[in-house]
């Protein structure tokens, strides 16, 4: 082998061990994030529960139902199992919803005019849009909460990145919080839950 060909071929060398360090350190900084991103969910997961936990309080004595409900969206966090967590909550949420606007006769009119014989999760928050009563980030937050509550109804193994299903949670515990306060009586009937 000539020295022309040798001295390519250790060039040729030289680069790829020279890539093959820079993806080395890029794997280093992704995994260094992701540990300060694990870090950062089990507070993330310990605040949630504490939310839960302060709904749950507030309801309990009122709505042993809703607290149920809750208290099965802390056990699944646990056990992390996040999107059925992320479901059940959105079923909450749907039921406070269609509780403060089963008799509302503007939203009753509505479902009239779309001929739809029992409004769905997306009429309710629809509507508590339009009323202001859910602020346009929560809105959109809420949003993303009810497709991953739809995506889990329908699919298998759904997983979804991490930050986003945190925020449609805090949101969505936040919205369920205000709901409450907003019904005043703070009761689902239990056979809606």
């Amino acid at each position: 082998m000539s020295n022309k060909v040798l001295t390519g071929l250790l060039i040729v060398a030289g680069v790829i061990i020279f890539f093959l360090a820079i993806d080395n350190v890029e794997k280093e900084k992704k995994l260094a994030a992701l540990r300060r991103e694990i870090e950062r969910n089990k507070e993330l997961g310990k605040q949630l529960q504490k939310m839960l936990l302060d709904l749950i309080e507030q309801n309990k004595t009122v709505n042993p139902a809703l607290a149920n409900e809750l208290t099965q969206i802390i056990t699944l966090l646990s056990v992390q199992q996040d999107t059925t967590a992320l479901m059940k909550l959105a079923k909450v949420i749907e039921n406070l919803l269609k509780e403060l606007y089963e008799k509302d006769e503007e939203f009753l009119a509505k479902m009239k005019e779309t001929k739809r014989r029992k409004p769905v999760f997306a009429d309710y928050l629809d509507h508590a849009y339009a009323k202001k009563v859910v602020s346009k980030e929560d809105y959109h937050l809420l949003s993303v909460l009810r497709e991953i509550r739809n995506e889990e109804a329908h699919e298998n193994g759904v997983r979804k990145e991490v930050t986003r299903m945190a925020a449609a949670f805090v949101a969505g515990v936040s919205v369920a919080m205000m709901l409450c306060k907003k019904l005043k009586r703070t009761t689902v009937e239990p056979s809606a839950l």
